[in-house]
């Protein structure tokens, strides 16, 4: 059976709040599947697909504040 997240466990590896998993499922493609109102779960491959998605649209700072997209 496949790795699933709760998330608390997303909260403990990224080092963020339940807000902050809430906007990412609403703004930020972020899919979890709810079990109950109060149980919800993604596959670890599911998050590993949307880490991926998320590489090109963010910019990332370099020491010398140029801008490079990853």
């Amino acid at each position: 059976m496949e790795r699933r997240l709760s998330k608390k466990d997303l909260m403990e590896l990224y080092g963020i709040d339940r807000v902050t998993i809430e906007d990412w499922r609403r703004n930020r493609g972020l899919k979890m599947i709810e079990v109950s109102t109060h149980s919800k779960y993604i596959t670890e491959k599911d998050l590993l697909e949307w880490e991926n998605s998320l590489k090109g649209n963010y910019s990332v700072k370099r020491l010398n504040n140029q801008s490079v997209s990853e």
